[in-house]
């Protein structure tokens, strides 16, 4: 690693030990926030005109909106600090793994998850950040999808050099001109009341194969669906 090369890398590390030190200690008083207009709700709403009653929706919705992103910047944190676990991994196990957690968000189509490989693999890499970069991958398809039958097929295979993973749906795909920014933080190309979220599943997604030293890019077309391919070289 050249001079520079290490540089970047500690003020990466600084960068992410701010974070999560940021997003750690602002839950907190984000929980304190939101048990009180909760309670507030509870005792009084009943007593409140329907202009106060939206206030406090609106400040709830506020709240949770807030912890949802600070969760993410967590995760995303966490992802750059020294812990990292390589181990072979069966990716059929992996996205069984992902099924079950969908489910719990979308009971009727997580099931529509489809796993094939040409022959067995596995796939050496960090187990808990391999399932979150399916899970995160995974959501999105599923979040923005306005087909009756959703339905992502995720495939894995391998030669000499790497290890490859590509996820497809059959959603509301995305234009090129935005291709090369969705891997931003908070990136979101959707409005918030149609497709909740922090937008910054794809920012995590993109840092989960760089420290596995891959790449991941991305293939799509509004209304013709979205399939994103990832590569993870093998160590030697």
């Amino acid at each position: 690693m050249t001079k520079d090369e290490e540089q970047k890398a500690d003020k990466q590390q600084e960068l992410d030990e701010l974070t999560y030190i940021i997003s750690h200690d602002l839950q907190e008083p984000l929980r304190m926030i939101t048990s009180y207009v909760q309670l507030l709700n509870k005792r009084y709403g009943d007593k409140l005109d329907d202009n106060a009653r939206d206030y406090i929706r609106y400040a709830v919705d506020g709240s949770n909106r807030l912890k949802q992103m600070m969760d993410d910047l967590l995760t995303y944190s966490r992802i750059g600090r020294p812990h990292f676990n390589r181990e072979d991994i069966d990716p059929a196990q992996a996205v069984e793994k992902v099924r079950t957690l969908l489910k719990q968000r979308y009971p009727d189509t997580a099931g529509k998850i489809e796993f094939a490989a040409a022959r067995q693999i596995y796939i050496n890499a960090d187990k808990d950040l391999l399932i979150k970069l399916l899970y995160h991958l995974a959501d999105n398809s599923l979040k923005f999808n306005n087909s009756p039958h959703p339905v992502i097929k995720i495939a894995a295979d391998e030669d000499e050099e790497y290890w490859s993973i590509s996820i497809a749906d059959n959603g509301l795909g995305i234009s090129k001109d935005y291709h090369g920014k969705i891997f931003g933080i908070f990136q979101k190309l959707h409005n918030h009341s149609d497709y909740p979220g922090s937008g910054m599943g794809l920012a995590i997604c993109e840092k989960i194969v760089n420290k596995h030293n891959g790449s991941i890019r991305l293939d799509s077309e509004p209304e013709k669906g979205s399939t994103f391919h990832i590569t993870i070289k093998k160590e030697r």
